[in-house]
């Protein structure tokens, strides 16, 4: 009796074994899931690390991205963004400032406005530097508030702004509003600490490292630019109950050509650029017409880009603005659009010279 115990007691039972068997089936298929959790990371990330993710060092940093075309945009460590042309020392120089449309992450280096102006003044015996210098969500307020800084620190021959119709909207976001001070147009910040000019970059070691990574990179970004607005319930203007700009944007335009005029003097020269044109008969933008007005009222030169946007469509058949994986003519500058801007500049420093 005693043997037979022994050897009852040293075979498993039946549901110890169905037991055992599906705990191990479980281990199984947690660990493949992992696997192939881990697998479909790495690869997302080496398919978007050439597209996606920002690299900083102390020279500056390069930006990868692909919401608007597929481009690489290098900075220097003072936010100026690199030409790809070798640059003279001591030589004059123009000064191109903007928004985004001026950052321009939609283009390579060597297509943006700035690189194209570079060259052609270069082509025709004119050895000057382009410098061009912009960043996301600037607007006339910032442009004004940071007059003091970009001619202390560039030194600029002349000054070219880009200006769209959301830099005389309001913001949500505002690091600058203008006053009057012993008559006239002058910036402070909107919060305390707000420096003028682009933001520097932040974070410690590891954030900068974590930047790097494209998947990561490209998730933050999106999270940041298309949920949270939503989550902490920013809309637009309309939204929000404020006027439509067209009827804020005549009296806010006039304050902020003052300002510009003010703080820049006789090195300005203002463009605007519209949202693109699809034919000859498109009016002109309430914006437009109102930064015209008061360009000539307060002698600040203005030229648009209208014409020619109109001109590229209906002669050269192409569209200034969208890239190859966004809507035709939606968004910011193409690289026909920068082309279009350097030539403006190139033939109105030809003008000014006669």
């Amino acid at each position: 009796m005693e043997i037979i115990a022994e050897v009852k007691t040293g075979v498993p039972r039946a549901g110890t074994i169905r037991r055992s068997c599906a705990a191990s089936k479980s281990r199984r298929v947690w660990l493949s899931f992992l696997s192939g959790s881990v697998l479909a990371l790495i690869f997302m990330e080496l398919l978007l690390h050439n597209f996606s993710g920002k690299s900083e060092n102390s020279a500056g940093f390069e930006e990868r991205d692909y919401r608007e075309g597929f481009a690489k945009a290098h900075f220097s460590s003072n936010g100026l963004r690199l030409t790809g042309n070798t640059q003279i020392t001591g030589a004059p120089c123009v000064l191109i400032v903007g928004d985004s449309h001026v950052e321009a992450y939609s283009v390579p280096d060597q297509q943006t406005m700035g690189s194209i102006l570079e060259r052609r003044l270069r082509s025709e015996g004119k050895q000057w530097n382009v410098l061009q210098y912009g960043w996301r969500g600037a607007d006339g307020p910032d442009y004004v508030y940071q007059a003091s800084l970009l001619k202390d620190r560039f030194h600029p021959n002349w000054i070219f702004l880009v200006t769209t119709r959301g830099d005389f909207a309001r913001s949500s976001t505002e690091t600058a509003r203008l006053v009057e001070r012993d008559g006239a147009v002058v910036a402070e910040p909107a919060e305390p600490g707000s420096a003028p000019g682009r933001p520097a970059s932040y974070g410690s070691w590891l954030s900068r490292k974590m930047k790097e990574s494209g998947l990561l990179y490209a998730s933050v970004l999106r999270f940041r630019l298309e949920v949270l607005p939503h989550l902490i319930g920013q809309g637009t203007a309309e939204q929000k109950g404020d006027p439509p700009t067209s009827q804020v944007s005549a009296k806010t335009i006039e304050r902020i050509v003052r300002g510009l005029g003010d703080g820049y003097g006789e090195k300005l020269v203002v463009l605007y650029a519209p949202d693109q044109p699809y034919s000859a008969d498109a009016p002109p933008e309430p914006e437009q017409s109102s930064l015209l007005s008061a360009c000539e009222q307060y002698r600040v030169a203005c030229r648009t880009l209208q014409d020619r946007m109109i001109e590229d469509l209906l002669v050269h058949h192409v569209i200034d603005r969208g890239a190859s994986n966004t809507a035709p003519g939606y968004g910011h500058f193409n690289e026909h659009g920068h082309e279009l801007v350097a030539d403006e500049i190139d033939k109105w420093l030809n003008s000014s010279a006669e």
